[in-house]
């Protein structure tokens, strides 16, 4: 899976449940802690979410 539809993925997930989890992001997508906690990274640059200990939360 692209890392475009990684983002995309985690933000309907954030959407939904306004919160996520690095582990299980990681274990969904079959990529690594290091590649979420990356994607989060991005995202949160955007200002799309906010980083938390252990995942992220939107910023809505």
């Amino acid at each position: 899976m692209s890392g475009n539809a990684r983002h995309e993925a985690i933000l309907e997930t954030l959407q939904s449940r306004g919160r996520v989890d690095v582990t299980e992001v990681a274990s969904r997508f079959s990529v690594s802690e290091v590649t979420v906690r990356r994607d989060l990274d991005q995202l949160a640059q955007a200002g799309i979410l906010r980083r938390v200990r252990g995942g992220a939360v939107s910023v809505r």
